[in-house]
């Protein structure tokens, strides 16, 4: 039994801290753009979740990739070759402007994609605005998660907070600009939130890139000596991390297409509701997501100082941290949902669903925690291909199978489906706790390859002497 240790908390909130605060930064943001986007309308308000995701869900596989920067940064940081995780994040930046590139391929047949979902026409219209107007931020979205995984790497998270905070501000002053029309500029509505947040990515790369490119990093990393392109590095790259990616995506696309696409037939105050809850749950899984980012970079740099146990004391007090934090926001959930729900819409039918919804979201925390934080620790050993390969398996035999089950089988509506995303969370948690417990990861080593060329080399020489 791992019992939390002072200096260990202390080590882990003075990393997680600033994280943490960007990941809540990010939450208010959210918060703030759906209330004004609630203003304009009901319609907007159910329009904006599930284009919202969508977007989200293809940015999600490249930017999980991008995000394993800070696995190679954190273990580089260890082993004493800091070079070697500037290397691997200027993959990741070339890695993102292809990705920018072939998204927009997608522009013409956004439409008919929308139209699947057999939403309202109306909903239909605002979903495809929107959405074009996020292919434009796709790139710099995924930019932006190398730039933050390499210096999260390096337990720099003050920078990667300062870039979110001024991203921020210009999120909120221009979405209320173009939301409302001030300033002798036209309402936009949901056009103008989604413009909003593309100028708020550019902002947000710009701070990042010129940090990674400054004196004192180019000195101490070698940022600017790195930056040729490396297929051998964006292999390493990829095959650590389109694992993760793939698992971001399809938990998004499990809790965002599917729930949308369920929910979304019993019209716009069913959707309204599960975009609300969707809000709320925010405000407990993503401080706890800005945790599991500080325990892959802890993890990654104990494994390369070759100390995994403390690399497991670590995860155990993370999960302690994580799992009280979320439980406490599960009771908050349950005794004040109708207050909550109050804030964003008064409705009668979007509060009555949302209650119940709110319920559900309680009931998960305590799971969530335990998959978030046991994710992080195996991505930071490199451990990323049994994260997806459960994700999928849950997703096929699981929660698709009991949502499609309650849509088709049952009265329950928009609750059937978050039903089923309780019991796959469960799951998800307790099976990412049994992977990590076996300890295969300590097996791993992501530099494996780059040594075994180098030792061939050297070998070479010596033959040639």
């Amino acid at each position: 039994m791992f019992i939390p240790t002072r200096t260990g908390l202390n080590e882990i909130l003075y990393l997680a801290l600033p994280i943490i605060l960007s990941m809540a930064s990010y939450t208010v943001i959210g918060f703030v753009d759906t209330w004004m986007v609630a203003q304009v309308g009901t319609a907007e308000l159910a329009a904006a979740m599930p284009a919202g995701i969508i977007a989200y869900t293809l940015t999600a596989l490249p930017l999980g990739i991008t995000q394993c920067v800070s696995t190679f940064a954190a273990q580089a940081l260890g082993r004493g070759t800091p070079d070697e995780g500037s290397l691997v994040a200027w993959q990741g930046l070339y890695l993102s402007g292809l990705v920018g590139l072939v998204f927009f391929a997608l522009w013409p047949a956004a439409p008919y994609f929308f139209s699947l979902f057999g939403h309202e026409p109306d909903i239909v219209a605002l979903e495809v605005v929107y959405f074009r107007v996020r292919l434009w931020g796709i790139g710099f979205s995924v930019a932006i998660g190398a730039l933050s995984g390499f210096f999260y790497g390096l337990h720099r998270p003050k920078v990667p907070l300062a870039a979110t905070l001024v991203a921020n501000i210009v999120n909120v002053f221009f979405a209320y600009t173009l939301i409302f029309g001030k300033f002798g500029v036209p309402a936009l509505g949901l056009k103008g939130a989604a413009l909003a947040m593309v100028f708020s990515f550019v902002v947000q790369f710009a701070v990042l890139f010129r940090v990674f490119l400054s004196k004192p990093y180019a000195t101490q990393f070698a940022t600017r000596a790195v930056w040729k392109p490396s297929w051998t590095s964006t292999r390493h790259l990829l095959h650590i991390g389109w694992p993760a990616g793939a698992q971001m995506a399809i938990d998004v696309l499990g809790w965002g297409v599917l729930i949308i696409l369920m929910v979304g037939q019993f019209g716009k105050q069913q959707l309204a509701a599960s975009n609300i809850a969707i809000q709320y749950m925010t405000v407990s899984f993503m401080p706890a997501l800005g945790l599991g980012q500080a325990l892959t970079a802890l993890v990654g740099r104990y494994i390369g100082e070759g100390k995994p146990e403390l690399a497991v004391q670590r995860v155990y007090e993370a999960f302690f941290l994580a799992m009280s934090y979320m439980a406490l926001m599960g009771v908050c959930y349950v005794l004040f949902r109708f207050s909550f729900l109050g804030f964003f819409s008064q409705d009668p039918t979007v509060i009555q669903v949302g209650s119940s919804l709110l319920i559900c979201a309680a009931l998960l925390q305590v799971f969530d925690s335990m998959g978030i934080t046991f994710a992080g620790a195996l991505r930071g050993a490199g451990d990323t291909h049994w994260i997806a390969g459960l994700t999928m398996a849950l997703l096929v035999c699981v929660f698709t199978p009991l949502s499609l089950g309650s849509v088709l089988l049952t009265n329950l509506e928009s609750l059937g489906p978050w039903l089923a995303g309780t019991i796959n969370v469960s799951l998800f948690g307790f099976g990412l706790w049994w992977r990590f417990s076996r300890g295969r990861w300590r097996e791993i080593d992501i530099f494996a390859p780059r040594r075994k060329r180098r030792g061939q080399t050297a070998a070479s020489v010596q033959v040639a002497d």
